[in-house]
């Protein structure tokens, strides 16, 4: 099979990673130049196949990995070996990565999305492409600019700039001096919402040595304001 062939099919692949890696597809008319040290690919089959120091690149895309398979009939694609996608300010990680439809992407082993000063992880990633949605679906983690969120399960807007945690919410901001749990979260990223964060359910801060407790409380990471509904209490430290 021809490089140039080889090129063309490895192309999709290429395409449905960057664009999970960074929510916004490469252009479709620029040129893929691909290396490894072998690429096979059977008509029969529609498998094609290549192997060792795998990379690709595509405008200011570039993904490596230790080996590729893609079926052209299927359109499943699979990468193994510390595959790593980079475009611009975002870099997608993981052991394997594997792509089904040209769409729906699952992430595995110490799998992270990083994207500007935010980053998601986890022992798995999932993602959909045409819906900018991925799920951690457990042991999450969300790093943020001012702190990190854990929980059982994170999901992420990424057109929205929103994340919704679910499950022994942990927020910790060693910047603002906060410590805070709850059952559930909503994270909102955007600059006009200044990183706030709504916990509901068990939920509890403690900050500088001062405990806030509610039903529901809203933390604005970029400062230290929150506040507080559902019959609140706070205990303030004596100064």
């Amino acid at each position: 099979m021809s490089r140039k062939l080889a090129t063309a099919l490895l192309a999709a692949l290429l395409l449905v990673m960057i664009a999970a890696a960074t929510a916004v597809s490469a252009p479709a008319d620029k040129p893929v130049e691909l290396t490894a040290d072998t690429i096979e690919y059977d008509a029969k089959t529609g498998v094609m196949t290549a192997q060792g120091a795998v990379k690709l690149v595509r405008d200011k895309a570039v993904l490596t990995g230790a080996n590729a398979r893609y079926n052209t009939k299927s359109k499943e694609a699979y990468v193994s070996g510390s595959v790593k996608v980079v475009r611009e300010d975002t870099t997608l990680t993981a052991n394997e990565v594997r792509s089904y439809n040209d769409n729906y992407l699952v992430a595995t082993g110490s799998a992270l999305l990083t994207k500007g000063e935010n980053s998601l992880a986890g022992p798995k990633i999932e993602h959909w492409v045409d819906r900018q949605y991925s799920l951690v679906p457990n042991n999450a983690r969300l790093t943020m600019p001012d702190g990190w969120m854990t929980a059982n399960r994170v999901e992420a807007f990424h057109t929205e700039d929103r994340a919704v945690a679910d499950g022994d919410v942990h927020i910790v901001s060693d910047k603002r001096s906060l410590d805070a749990t709850s059952d559930k979260a909503v994270y909102y990223g955007s600059k006009t919402e200044q990183g706030k964060v709504v916990m509901s359910g068990n939920a509890r801060a403690v900050q500088e040595g001062n405990v806030l407790t509610g039903k529901t409380l809203t933390i604005y990471l970029d400062d230290k304001a929150m506040d507080a509904q559902g019959r609140p209490k706070l205990v303030v430290k004596p100064q």
